[in-house]
């Protein structure tokens, strides 16, 4: 409004605004043009004209034209002229309007042009006022970062001169503690080499104690071997003598078995074999009464097979039937068989002759084996039996500490049947008997503890020879097997040498199962030595035969009854005659 009030005043003071001053300019040159324009459209329209004349001349040739059709063609080219004159016209009215935008276009660009410029100074302001207020923000960062930058590079320098204290600190502390080490150090290495002065001086005073008890040690083994060595001299003097008695009476009945077979030879026509005999109530008759049912049905198979009968192959194919339904065994009743066919094949033959060739087989085979029961020189001597249930074992035990005890033998005997009352008490009586005393657990008390106390008892108190009763196991229950082998393994902890003695009791009504359990405790408890009880009770007394010469083991004595004095030294040959019937076809005759 103040813009449109100021063009007012001046337009009446005779000043033109410059769009005034503009619009004027634009409309005289639009006159100047106009003018321009028209002198120029009738130029050409008379250019246009001559030119249409002179091209009819030139088509027409020299032909000369009248009036009329000169006149005609002046006004046609006339009107041409005009024609094309409008159109020129036309043509620059357009280009007029033409330069007249393009004028427009201009002064609008330079009134735009002219606004910006006068709006400049405004916006050159506020750009100056962003300017300066973004200059005082940069400005006031800048400082906040500068005082940031100082207050930080302050507490460096705090930091640093606190750590260079601390480094200081650190390094005196540091130098303390190595002294202190070093002063502990040499502390340990004196207490050290005191502690080792004070060792050595123990273990010298040790070394000669030790000296001064092996010394004493061996001083009392010396003497203890040389009691020892002087009781095994009169135990062997006595087993001398009862040996030398022994055969003394077997040689005296063998004479008298000779004697009368020469008689009875004098009185037949046909000769019979040398047999041994015995006089009523010895010893070749207590072990023939005591197998008597081992032999009774071997006898009476023999008597009624081979009397006076070829010795061919069928004849030999019985005799094998029968050996080894008496339990004998395969490989014996073979043995017997062909030891019989080398002499005999083909020939006539008695049960007699059978029976004395049988006799000689089983006492090839059990001689080796006739080991009587002599005791070692280590003190105590271990004695362990073991067996199955019911083999005897108890009993077993308990004659042979009556024959120690009276033998003057000092006897321990440790009852390790612990799940069995009736043990217990039976080694009671027994121990009165021997004069032995009998260490004994509650039922069901660790067997091998009990072994453990014995075997110390028995060393501590000097006793000749410890007796270890064990309680029944079936050869095929593992876990009864295994506290047998623990019992083992503790009496070999206490005594490497021991046991001694493990002696197997078998059961001769067992049959051939017998052959079964000396495999299985051969394993598990090294059995040294046989001893076969029951002999008197059954009849497969042949299977001691079978034992033999499958397993080869000591055999010590055989019982042929519950008497104290049924319990024999064994005797491969008074055995042999015995079962195989000799001396019971000798005494019939």
């Amino acid at each position: 409004m103040a813009e449109k009030k100021k063009r007012g005043f001046l337009s009446k003071l005779g000043f033109r605004s410059k769009d005034e001053t503009l619009a004027a300019e634009a409309a005289e040159h639009a006159a100047q043009q106009q003018l321009i324009d028209d002198q120029m459209a009738a130029r050409m329209a008379a250019i246009n004209a001559a030119a249409l004349a002179s091209a009819r001349v030139q088509d027409g040739g020299v032909k000369a034209l009248t009036a009329d059709e000169q006149a005609a063609l002046d006004a046609e080219d006339k009107r041409q002229a005009e024609i094309q004159a409008a159109r020129d016209v036309e043509r620059a009215k357009q280009l007029v309007e033409e330069k007249a935008r393009r004028a427009a276009e201009a002064a609008a660009d330079r009134e735009a042009e002219t606004a910006r410029i006068a709006d400049a100074p405004q916006k050159a302001d506020a750009r100056a006022a962003r300017d300066l207020a973004e200059a005082e923000r940069q400005a006031t960062e800048q400082k906040v970062r500068a005082d940031a930058a100082e207050k930080l590079k302050a507490e460096r320098d705090t930091k640093i001169a606190t750590a260079e204290s601390d480094a200081e600190a650190a390094e005196l502390s540091r130098i303390a503690a190595e002294e202190r080490a070093e002063q502990a150090r040499v502390d340990a290495a004196r207490q050290a080499e005191a502690a080792r002065a004070a060792e050595d001086r123990r273990l010298a005073d040790a070394a000669e104690a030790a000296n001064q008890a092996e010394e004493a040690r061996l001083t009392a083994q010396a003497e203890r071997l040389a009691r020892e060595a002087e009781e095994a001299e009169r135990r062997a003097a006595r087993a001398a003598d009862r040996k030398a008695r022994e055969q003394a009476e077997t040689a005296e009945r063998t004479r008298i078995a000779a004697e009368r077979a020469a008689q009875k030879a004098k009185e037949q026509p046909t000769p019979e074999p040398e047999i041994d005999v015995t006089a009523d109530g010895g010893f070749l008759d207590r072990i023939t009464k005591g197998l008597r049912r081992s032999t009774t049905r071997m006898s009476d198979q023999m008597a009624a097979t081979f009397n006076q009968r070829t010795l061919d192959t069928a004849a030999l194919e019985d005799l094998e039937d029968i050996l080894i339904m008496a339990d004998l065994g395969t490989d014996v009743a073979t043995k017997v068989c062909a030891n019989l066919a080398a002499d005999k094949f083909d020939k006539t033959v008695t049960d007699l002759e059978i029976k004395v060739a049988l006799a000689e087989t089983i006492s090839d085979i059990m001689t080796p084996l006739e080991t009587p029961f002599v005791l070692g020189l280590a003190r105590p001597q271990v004695i362990l039996f073991v067996g199955v249930n019911g083999s005897g074992k108890t009993t077993t035990l308990g004659k042979i500490a009556k024959r120690f005890g009276d033998q003057g033998q000092k006897v321990l005997i440790c009852a390790a049947d612990t799940f069995r009352a009736a043990a217990v008490e039976q080694l009671t009586v027994w121990g009165e008997r021997a004069g032995a005393p009998v260490m004994s657990g509650k039922p069901g008390a660790d067997a091998a503890s009990l072994v453990y106390d014995a075997m110390n008892r028995a060393r501590d108190e000097d006793y000749d020879i410890l007796m270890i009763d064990t309680a029944g196991r079936l050869q095929n229950r593992t876990e009864l097997m295994d506290e047998l082998a623990k019992i083992i393994r503790v009496i070999e902890k206490t005594d490497p040498s021991a046991p001694h003695h493990s002696v197997l009791v078998l059961d001769a009504t067992v049959g051939q199962n017998a052959l079964l359990q000396v495999e299985a405790f051969k394993q598990t408890a090294n059995v040294s030595g046989l001893i076969m009880t029951k002999l008197d009770g059954t009849a497969k007394g042949g299977v001691l035969v079978a034992l033999s010469d499958k397993y080869k083991l000591p055999i010590h004595f055989i019982g042929i009854g519950e008497g104290i004095d049924d319990l024999e030294t064994f005797s491969a040959p008074v055995f042999a005659a015995a079962l195989s019937g000799v001396a019971d076809a000798v005494s019939r005759k």
